[in-house]
């Protein structure tokens, strides 16, 4: 049985974390934006979570937007575990803590004590808020996009990380793709016959 994890306060350089390049988790331009501006309005609320030699568990998203409006040397405080998790606690944590047990909104005291607008303006989608005739709809993402129903018929899938919108666009040019904000997947095929 492993040791059990406890974690210290601390404060680390932003240059000196080390996001984990098999992170599940992603933010939109938009959500970067609201989660920039809640720094400007509110600081640091939560911490980043990380190992004793500066191994990012929790708190990507923070630290990308952190080193874009501060830079490298901007300085931190950090949740630092006892003892380095394994790759299977790392997993499983970030599942727990985004998935798990993050609890759902009470739509009930959302509708009755907080203004719609506001809710709207600080990230929710009308749809979400069972707004009749909401013009956000849930399935536009997908318009455009290739049927599901080919995905029988690859020979093979393959993940594709960027790190800039640049290798995005270089990426795209490259194979003549056109790759938005909201594609999930795109086909590859030189085949005269798709069907």
């Amino acid at each position: 049985m492993a040791e059990k994890i406890t974690w210290t306060a601390g404060r680390r350089k932003l240059k000196d974390l080390k996001p984990w390049e098999r992170n599940p988790r992603q933010i939109t331009k938009e959500q970067a934006r609201r989660l920039a501006e809640s720094f400007d309005e509110f600081g640091q609320v939560e911490t980043i979570a990380i190992s004793p030699t500066d191994d990012v568990y929790n708190g990507h998203q923070r630290l990308a937007v952190l080193l874009e409006k501060h830079g490298g040397d901007y300085e931190i405080e950090v949740r630092v575990s006892s003892r380095p998790l394994t790759e299977k606690e790392r997993e499983k944590l970030t599942v727990y803590l985004h998935k798990g047990a993050a609890g759902e909104w009470n739509f009930d005291a959302l509708a009755n004590g907080f203004e719609v607008d506001e809710l709207i303006e600080w990230g929710f989608k009308a749809y979400e808020l069972g707004i009749a005739g909401a013009v956000d709809d849930p399935n536009a993402e997908w318009e455009g996009m290739p049927e599901m129903g080919m995905q029988n018929k690859a020979y093979r899938t393959l993940t594709v990380h960027f790190r800039t919108e640049e290798e995005v666009r270089q990426f795209s040019n490259m194979l003549n793709i056109n790759i938005t904000e909201k594609t999930k997947y795109c086909w590859f095929s030189n085949s005269e016959n798709e069907s």
